[in-house]
């Protein structure tokens, strides 16, 4: 792997890749005066989910703690939460500074009007940034990072060049200790078998699979046959003829390691390893619970092109249809279409990847985030009250 990895030392020992300030809007009234807020502090990010109101139970749970996971990001220097009321953003804010950010809260209502919350929190985000411009960056082992693996858009050359190529890097990282987190179950149907032989115990094997049955039955409850939808009609149009063959090329951005477990929506993996997340397969969904899992970046394989990208951790797309690299390069970070068109090889391919993320790690900008193609959207469970 590329040397040397240059981040910043957080107090707890961990290390960023950007000195984010995240503003969260704790409920989707604040949302408006959350991107003001943004908007006003270059190294500001507005996460403005919907809802936050109006859930109940495990739905509520569920927003909260994406919320806070979110919050948590190694990349995030601290968390400004603002709310209508102050109920809603503190029970966010007790579970940031429960995991060691420094965070602070503001709600419209408390302040008396969206003015005074913009003045207020406008000198909060001045002081942050002074105190982020004093930081500098010192080197870091490739062990310890997290990296998400996504794919979408996806089409022939997604199996065969940019997933197998971030498949190589995911082994390397693994091998160096690294934690690498991919997800989508439900496109892992049909892939059921492979998964099995490269688990790291019967018990892994069993999670697994429930966790693709899990899918498989919310489509049966919606009277939805998953053969009929899967692929979708982009991934026929970029050559892919069954679910199977999409899985299985969607499998090998997770290399060919031990798959050491299965984590929830928005969890932490506990340790080292390759570990499969249980997030749906829409892309800002997806990439959501991923950066909510600490992700520091996500290795993102497209065919097709998706354009989307994680506002808090750097989203790199990685393509190798000629065609997508020709229409649409300013959307891409590496482009492996010569793997197609020439003679360079998947190891080769897989070692541009590997120094294209050591220069984001470092600093360097993704084509999401320079072009502002970033977004959050946390799943829900249940409909609003």
């Amino acid at each position: 792997m590329p040397e040397p990895w240059l981040g910043y030392r957080r107090a707890d020992g961990t290390v960023g890749l950007r000195n984010i300030l995240a503003i969260i809007s704790a409920t989707d009234a604040a949302n408006p005066v959350a991107r003001r807020l943004a908007a006003r502090a270059p190294d500001a990010v507005a996460l403005t989910p919907l809802y936050g109101r109006g859930q109940l139970g495990d739905d509520l749970d569920l927003s909260i703690r994406t919320m806070a996971g979110l919050g948590l990001n190694p990349n995030v220097y601290a968390v400004l939460i603002v709310s209508l009321e102050p109920v809603a953003g503190g029970r966010v804010a007790e579970l940031i500074a429960a995991g060691g950010k420094r965070v602070e809260t503001l709600s419209i209502q408390g302040l008396c009007g969206t003015a005074n919350v913009e003045a207020a929190g406008a000198a909060i985000l001045a002081r942050w940034q002074a105190e982020t411009a004093l930081l500098k960056r010192t080197p870091f082992e490739e062990g310890e990072l997290t990296i998400g693996l996504e794919c979408g858009g996806s089409d022939a050359s997604s199996g065969l060049v940019s997933n197998p190529a971030i498949g190589l890097v995911c082994d390397r990282l693994v091998d160096a200790g690294a934690r690498l987190v991919f997800s989508e179950p439900v496109e892992l149907l049909g892939g059921e078998a492979a998964l099995d032989a490269r688990a790291a115990s019967p018990d892994v094997a069993r999670q697994v699979r429930a966790a693709i049955l899990k899918y498989e039955r919310i489509a049966e409850e919606a009277h939805v046959n998953l053969n009929a939808v899967n692929p979708a009609p982009d991934n026929i149009k970029g050559g892919l003829t069954t679910i199977e063959e999409k899985s299985l090329g969607a499998m090998c951005k997770s290399g060919s390691r031990r798959l050491s477990g299965v984590l929830a929506y928005g969890e932490a993996a506990p340790g080292p390893g390759l570990w499969l997340m249980d997030a749906p397969a829409p892309a800002t969904e997806n990439i959501t619970a991923l950066s909510a899992g600490g992700a520091h970046a996500i290795l993102f394989g497209t065919g097709a092109l998706n354009s989307i990208g994680s506002p808090v951790s750097p989203t790199l797309k990685i393509c190798g249809n000629p065609r997508t690299c020709a229409t649409m390069a300013d959307h891409i970070d590496v482009r492996l279409d010569d793997v197609v068109t020439a003679d360079t090889t998947l190891q080769e391919a897989a070692a541009r990847i590997a120094e294209r993320l050591s220069d984001v790690a470092c600093g360097a900008i993704t084509a999401a985030e320079r072009l502002g193609e970033l977004e959050i959207a946390i799943s829900r469970i249940r409909p609003s009250i």
